[in-house]
């Protein structure tokens, strides 16, 4: 029984050891590959060579599988060029180091030479690996020491670079005078001694107090020479500096070669050479310290040689004059490629340019043959086109039209149109001479629109543009209307837009079309406004009717005469209020209806306003002045008096009732021959921002507690539309109010003394009467005929062209009404004759069944306007009334 448990226990024991066994294994492979490393490096921590020495010492670490920590000592050689300085670094780093190091790998000769110099009893245990160059016949005799020498290759860098570059007399070994710097120099002229006698000369060492002597001496190097480079980054008064900023300086300002021994700064301006790399010295030396870490011991391990490596950068090379192919086979290039495009740039040019020839020449040729089938094709729709024109002008014979043509590629179109002699016309326009001198200028903007949109349009595109334009520089600009489509075409240069259009004159269709939409408006606002005006003119009837209803019944019931008395006054304020409304109603309807005319009279402006001063100066409420400014002792003018009084009355009626002190300013000022500003100003009220612009609204009451119809500045607003007149107001809440007009009208007299004592209104109506000259046999007896123009107007009849010609001279005459169909001259040659000698003269062209292509001919020769007979006696009258208020 006891057997069996002692059996039992024994097993189970086992079964344990058996399952523990891989995590004991695992710990021991996961303490096997956590190593502390201490990296050494006799450069400081910016150092471009220690950085990428580092760097590939933890990769190669990495990609063994290790994990390490690794420990970094810089001895700054730059800073610390004596040896005892630098060892005692090491000795104090490695006494405070408190944990196990399992390797140290010291680089480069500052580190390496401390630790073959000095040891302790901390140090001497410690495996350590070198990576440097070493004196010739230099003795480990550190048995914890071993490493890997690298080797200069200034030897080769010398026979090298006498090679590629054949013409070379003098060669210059630089180095700076830090701790690898000179041991570089010691073995460069330890190495180069024996090549002393071949012709060349060569230069050790360069001494420089700072950057720039260096960089003069860099300036001053021989022609026909070249640099071995090793290291400078510290001046001889001590003063360091960073290679990433020095060097491309060196580079710069060196006209020569400059070949080196490390492989920095190759492909960045330096030539190359036989050069150590801090990739593969940092790489052997992770190698050897792997090996130690598996159980070797330095003592065993041999001291290796790492022979440098051939790298040159070949455009370099060439641009430098010399031949890269006398390069060893196992060089490592840089920038071969391109020292081959610069070597045979020559032949490559020439090639290139061959090769294009040949390229255009085949794309010509194709071009050639593609172009000469559109030529053909373009004529066939040309002669298609012309067909086509023929037979349009015999279908719509008064119809003016003109067909285009575009090509996207040559921007260029092409106008096709009948003259005024019928003769066929030919214009090729750009796009901006187009816009310049076809287009009005208000329609610019929206043809360029138009035309960048076709550029980018589908095939088969239709399209129509209306516009407003002229074909000929004497022609009036008139409306019409293109129409169109975009074709693809293709020829040798790929696809391009083909548009071809007819332009049709459509000025008479769209004078009626505008007619019509302008009546259109007109009912559908003349529908809003008579809703609105019933609306609100109910009520403003009905207020002063109840109350003249009301306080009349008052009047008949009382017996007291002050009651009467007051009840009648209010009864005639508010007859006066119904008669107000009355006028302003009337007044409405004839500017609705377009019977509003201006009856102007000579008027004296400083009479004027005195009587207006007379009339208004016992309205003003107490406390309140009329301040009235006539700046001139008399100034006559041209202006419809009643039309002036009512905007007058209107404005300064408004100002008494906003106004309760302060004053109430109205006057005039000339501002030229042709112009008269009216104001009226009050300190009152005012009206704040947001009500201004509804002054002018009809039915407006800014005060409602005001009296009025509403309906008064509306009236002054389309009274001052009609006569063309500026006007504004300007106003501030609490301050008061600026009401202003600028009227045209002639002024004829400014300060004039004997005009003060004269009624200038009752002479105007003894004044010259406006001349009309008839040049028509059909419409003289019917003018002469008619009591009330001959009463109003004075008029002279012609009863051919040349006779109208000579009255216009001997008459001056005012209005010329002429027929086209005159029987001597024609009428078309009279007007240009009349406008020869007359400038002024307006003239009006009468003629019955003229084609519309005519109708533009006495424009041309200098009419005003336009009649088509019959013409009715209403419409002349319109005519000679608007002339005669344009002449005033």
């Amino acid at each position: 029984m006891l057997n069996t448990y002692r059996k039992s226990l024994i097993i189970r024991f086992i079964v344990l050891i058996f399952l523990l066994t891989p995590f004991f294994a695992y710990s021991d492979n996961e303490n096997e590959f956590k190593k502390t490393v201490v990296y050494v490096s006799s450069y400081s921590e910016k150092n471009h060579w220690a950085i990428k020495c580092k760097e590939t010492i933890s990769n190669k670490f990495i990609e063994e599988g290790y994990t390490i920590k690794l420990l970094e000592l810089y001895l700054n050689e730059k800073i610390n060029p004596d040896l005892e300085t630098r060892t005692k670094i090491v000795k104090d780093y490695f006494a405070k180091l408190n944990q196990k190091v399992d390797v140290v790998l010291a680089f480069d000769y500052g580190a390496t030479d401390v630790f073959l110099s000095y040891t302790d009893s901390i140090i001497s245990k410690l495996p350590i690996i070198f990576v440097s160059e070493l004196e010739r016949g230099r003795v480990n005799n550190k048995k914890n020491v071993t490493g890997i020498i690298s080797d200069y290759g200034v030897g080769q860098v010398y026979k090298t670079g006498l090679r590629i570059f054949p013409t070379t007399n003098k060669v210059y070994v630089w180095a700076d005078k830090s701790p690898t710097g000179v041991f570089f120099m010691n073995e460069a002229k330890h190495i180069l001694k024996g090549y002393e006698n071949d012709g060349i000369e060569i230069e050790y060492g360069v001494d420089a107090n700072s950057d720039e002597e260096l960089l003069l001496k860099c300036r001053n190097l021989e022609p026909n020479s070249f640099v071995i480079f090793s290291t400078w980054q510290i001046d001889n008064k001590g003063k360091r500096y960073f290679a990433k900023d020095l060097y491309p300086k060196i580079i710069a300002n060196t006209k020569v070669p400059i070949l080196n021994v490390y492989d920095g700064f190759i492909g960045e301006g330096f030539v190359g050479g036989f050069v150590q790399s801090a990739k593969k010295n940092a790489a052997a030396a992770a190698a050897k310290a792997i090996r130690i870490f598996n159980g070797e011991i330095p003592e065993k391990m041999t001291i290796d040689n790492i022979p440098p490596t051939p790298i040159f950068d070949y455009a370099k090379i060439v641009k430098m004059g010399g031949s890269p192919r006398l390069l060893p086979i196992n060089t490592e290039p840089v920038h071969m490629l391109r020292a081959f495009f610069i070597a045979h740039t020559p032949l490559l040019v020439i090639s290139f340019i061959a090769f294009l020839v040949l390229i255009a020449f085949l794309i010509l040729r194709i071009r050639n043959k593609r172009l000469n089938r559109k030529i053909r094709e373009k004529e066939k729709h040309e002669k298609e086109l012309e067909l086509n024109i023929k037979l349009l002008s015999f279908a719509v014979p008064s119809l003016k039209t003109v067909f285009c043509s575009f090509d996207e590629r040559e921007k260029i179109i092409q106008l096709m149109f009948n003259d005024d002699v019928g003769e066929k016309r030919t214009v090729k326009l750009t796009v901006s001479e187009i816009c310049e001198k076809v287009i009005e200028p208000s329609f610019v903007d929206k043809f360029i629109e138009f035309y960048n949109g076709l550029l980018h349009v589908e095939e088969h595109y239709e399209f129509h543009f209306e516009f407003r334009g002229k074909f000929a520089e004497d022609e009036p600009y008139l409306w019409w209307e293109a129409r169109g489509i975009v074709e693809m075409e293709e020829d040798a240069n790929g696809k391009y837009r083909m548009m071809n259009a007819i332009v049709f004159n459509i000025e008479n269709f769209k004078v009626t079309e505008l007619k019509l939409n302008e009546a259109l408006e007109k009912s559908i606002q003349s529908e809003k406004l008579k809703s609105n005006f019933i609306s609100n003119i109910t009520h403003e009837i009905r207020t002063p009717l109840n109350a003249i209803i009301g306080f009349t019944n008052l009047v008949i019931d009382s017996d007291d005469k002050e009651e009467q008395l007051e009840y009648k006054k209010i009864v005639r304020e508010n007859n006066d209020n119904l008669l107000d409304l009355v006028n302003d109603i009337i007044d409405l309807s004839e500017i609705e209806t377009g019977f509003l005319e201006l009856k102007r009279i000579k008027l004296d402006l400083k009479q004027y306003f005195e009587e207006i001063e007379s009339v208004f100066k016992y309205k003003m409420k107490e406390g309140v002045d009329l301040i009235v400014e006539s700046p001139h002792k008399s100034c006559i003018v041209y202006l419809d008096k009643n039309r002036l009084t009512q905007i007058l009355k209107e404005l300064i009626e408004n100002a008494i009732k906003f106004t309760d002190k302060g004053y109430i300013k109205i006057g005039y000022e000339v501002i030229d021959e042709n112009k008269i500003k009216f104001y009226v100003q009050d300190s009152g009220k005012g009206i704040s921002d947001e009500n201004i612009y509804k002054a002018f609204n009809r039915f407006e009451k800014l005060g409602s507690y005001k009296s009025g119809t509403g309906l008064g500045l509306s009236i002054i607003k389309a009274i001052l539309d009609f006569a063309g007149a500026e006007y504004n107001i300007e106003s501030k809440e609490g301050e008061g109010t600026l009401f202003w007009a600028i009227v045209k009208s002639q002024i004829i007299i400014i300060d004039d003394e004997k005009a003060k004592d004269t009624n200038i209104e009752i002479e105007y109506y003894d004044s010259k009467k406006i001349k009309i000259l008839v040049a028509d046999e059909r419409m003289c007896p019917m003018i002469l005929n008619d009591e009330a123009l001959n009463k109003k107007y004075e008029i002279i009849c012609a009863k051919t062209g040349v006779d109208a010609i000579d009255k216009t001279i001997t008459e001056n005459p005012d209005i010329i009404l002429i027929s086209l169909m005159s029987k001597d001259i024609g009428g078309t040659e009279t007007i240009r004759k009349i406008r020869e000698n007359n400038k002024e003269v307006f003239i009006l062209a009468i003629s019955e069944n003229i084609p519309a292509a005519e109708k533009e001919k006495p424009f041309h020769a200098g009419c005003n306007e336009f009649a088509q007979m019959p013409i009715e006696k209403e419409e002349i009258l319109k005519i000679i009334e608007k002339v005669e208020n344009d002449k005033i």
